[in-house]
């Protein structure tokens, strides 16, 4: 029972006692999401079936004390054995259903990390009949699980995700397991809609308030130095190069061989124990690169291009801090950032 204050907590309640879950189900049911519908409350939980495929089951309440099964949501055919941290929202009259499915098959370039984070357009009723539209993944980085999402007081929808990966095994070489600490999470990102059920995703705009001083060039631009920087790169017109730290490239790859065009995000050391710690690389098909942002914090990374249409997600480790950017006929401006 939350008090007036936000911050002190009663006495924890049992909500929906795993003597009530359906019977097909596992135990492994968690993570969640209550938000207020009309005048009652909808909770969404991920879950796990005892056939290990994953779903979500919706709940609703009069009272937040009562809660009654009102729907069971899953994918046409089975899509990984476990759906957590559910979350579902609406962007311009879209709806979208957000989870983490664990036990994803890799395809090609995609869901290549251990485990993935998406969502899907959510058409009918969340507590009736629904068609579920294909997943896409919030990003297509390297460290990047788990988001959720909320509305703040001037009516965006904000995401905050955590720049992780349970059960990663190349995560123990990470320098900061010395410092007895691991992982962070990304920089608040606002939502919007795009084309064809594709969320957009920006940083949000407070962090201009943290522009200390900037830099301006044409075609291409070289820091050195800084821990915590915003670049935003406008007009990009058919290349663009940036490097990070000296050993995380981003780029724009035409069309070669069998592979489609694509932005790309490598470390260049190549999965040795360096800036990467055994990340290698990570991609997306794209016809075009449009402009990209580059928002870096000391061990994190966050990528945005075409809007935040694509966005791509790493911790680094490096010995050096920097930025170099290539990309002819564009503007580049360099904010440092003042944390």
């Amino acid at each position: 029972v939350e008090r007036e204050d936000g911050v002190h907590f009663g006495t924890k309640e049992v909500a929906v006692s795993w003597e009530d879950y359906p019977k097909n189900y596992t135990c492994h049911i968690r993570d969640p999401k209550v938000w207020k519908h009309g005048d009652s409350y909808t909770m969404v939980l991920g879950s796990r079936r005892k056939d290990d495929v994953g779903e979500i089951l919706v709940y609703r309440s009069s009272d937040l004390k009562d809660w009654k099964l009102a729907n069971r949501v899953t994918s046409e055919t089975p899509f990984g054995y476990m759906w957590e941290c559910p979350d579902c929202f609406t962007l311009d009259g879209v709806r979208f259903l957000s989870f983490s499915p664990q036990g994803v098959d890799a395809q090609d370039w995609k869901y290549n990390n251990i485990y993935q984070s998406g969502y899907c357009r959510l058409e009918g009723d969340l507590y009736g009949d629904y068609e579920l539209k294909p997943f896409r993944e919030f990003d297509h980085g390297f460290d990047f699980y788990a988001p959720q999402t909320y509305l703040d007081q001037q009516g965006r929808r904000i995401l905050i995700g955590w720049m992780g990966m349970p059960d990663e095994p190349t995560y123990g070489n990470a320098p900061t397991v010395a410092c007895v600490w691991q992982h962070c999470m990304t920089v608040p990102r606002e939502l919007m809609a795009g084309d064809d059920g594709v969320v957009l995703q920006q940083p949000a705009r407070e962090i201009e308030r943290h522009y200390a001083s900037a830099r301006v060039g044409e075609g291409s631009l070289e820091v050195a130095g800084d821990t915590c920087f915003d670049v935003v790169v406008d007009g990009v017109d058919g290349t663009f190069a940036a490097t990070v730290d000296g050993e995380l490239k981003l780029s724009f790859v035409a069309t070669e061989a069998e592979l489609p065009s694509r932005f790309e995000m490598r470390f260049t050391d190549e999965g040795r124990a360096s800036a990467g710690c055994g990340r290698t690389v990570r991609w997306e098909p794209v016809d075009e690169v449009r402009n990209v942002r580059i928002v870096g914090d000391v061990s994190s990374v966050e990528v945005f291009v075409n809007d935040g249409a694509l966005v791509f997600s790493t911790r680094i480790y490096p010995e050096t801090y920097g930025v170099s950017v290539d990309a002819p006929g564009a503007s580049v401006t360099y904010h440092t950032l003042n944390v």
